[in-house]
């Protein structure tokens, strides 16, 4: 028998203190104490393993969330306003296609080191989306690479059509379309950068659901007409930037929603397989070349809107 067998039953008070040793030290590991953390950093770090482990944020990290909730701002204005024409939108001018638009909600975030704004959108005909708008803009200016998401949604090859503007090394600019499903009230799309900011869980959840319980139906395809603008910032730190996804309905005006085409047609390669299809596609994209410079004169404001053209503003999703 070894002498910590024979100490062990022999000196019940000792033993007890041991075993109440192990249960405080554990107890201390599981549920530390904030004052014990702030006194001893590298306590601090083992606890914060150990939290993390069992699926537990730490204070830092708390702390970290609540501030970050502190400088992110949704706000739901009323819906049944009615917009139409231009819109100031970022300190800038928003022009929005033609129809009654309804704002859905506001995102600011100024997390990363910088200030984004994004507003939604919505115009609808007997209860069915027949547009829906995503519009984002920089308020304060961008570390160059926090745009490359955007920059990216315009160069895949799972786009309907895309083009640019030749880059000077000042700005950026490029316009797409490309095929958003509707499923189970969730856009989808193979668009990688492209489903980044249509499934984005910080607005277009709360967006979505407000629109199902306002009683506005998405319908299962939209084509999105989607322009960005980055430049350079004036002051000579990080870029400025505005992005446009304007969601375009297919469905043909009528009491039932009628959808062009087999769901397969509604991509690159099978859009060539139903002519209506085709043709939807080309005309959203001719409509969108054709509105890629209001979207412009609106990022410098220089809007003229005397003389606004109701023609220019029909896109294919407007059956006014």
């Amino acid at each position: 028998m070894s002498a910590f067998t024979r100490l062990w039953r022999r000196a019940p008070l000792w033993r007890t203190t041991l075993i109440l040793t192990g249960v405080c030290s554990t107890f201390a590991l599981l549920f530390p104490a904030p004052w014990l953390e702030r006194s001893l950093p590298l306590y601090q770090r083992g606890t914060d393993k150990i939290g993390h482990m069992l699926g537990r944020e730490s204070a830092a990290q708390k702390a970290a969330d609540a501030d970050n909730q502190g400088r992110r701002m949704v706000s739901q204005p009323p819906m049944d306003a009615q917009l139409e024409g231009v819109i100031p939108f970022a300190g800038r001018q928003l022009p929005l296609p033609a129809g009654h638009w309804h704002p859905v909600l506001n995102y600011q975030d100024d997390v990363a080191h910088g200030e984004l704004l994004t507003s939604l959108y919505v115009r609808s005909e007997r209860g069915m989306v027949t547009g829906f708008i995503i519009a984002q803009a920089t308020t304060q200016s961008l570390p160059s690479s926090d745009t490359q998401m955007w920059q990216d949604m315009c160069h895949n090859t799972f786009n309907f059509t895309a083009g640019d503007l030749p880059q000077d090394g000042n700005r950026t600019e490029c316009w797409m379309t490309a095929p958003i499903r509707v499923v189970n009230n969730q856009f989808i799309t193979s668009n990688q950068a492209l489903q980044g900011l249509v499934s984005s869980p910080l607005f277009i959840p709360p967006a979505l659901q407000r629109l199902s319980m306002m009683g506005f139906a998405l319908p299962p395809v939209l084509v999105d007409a989607g322009w960005v603008h980055i430049e350079k910032s004036k002051s000579g730190n990080g870029v400025d930037f505005a992005s446009v996804h304007i969601f375009v309905s297919p469905a043909q005006a009528g009491e039932h929603v009628t959808i062009p085409g087999a769901p397969e047609d509604w991509s690159k390669p099978g859009m060539n397989n139903s002519p209506d299809v085709a043709d939807f596609v080309q005309r959203t994209s001719s409509w969108l070349q054709h509105w890629t410079p209001e979207l412009r004169k609106g990022y410098t404001g220089t809007l003229d809107t005397t003389a606004w053209s109701a023609i220019l503003a029909a896109d294919p999703g407007f059956h006014g």
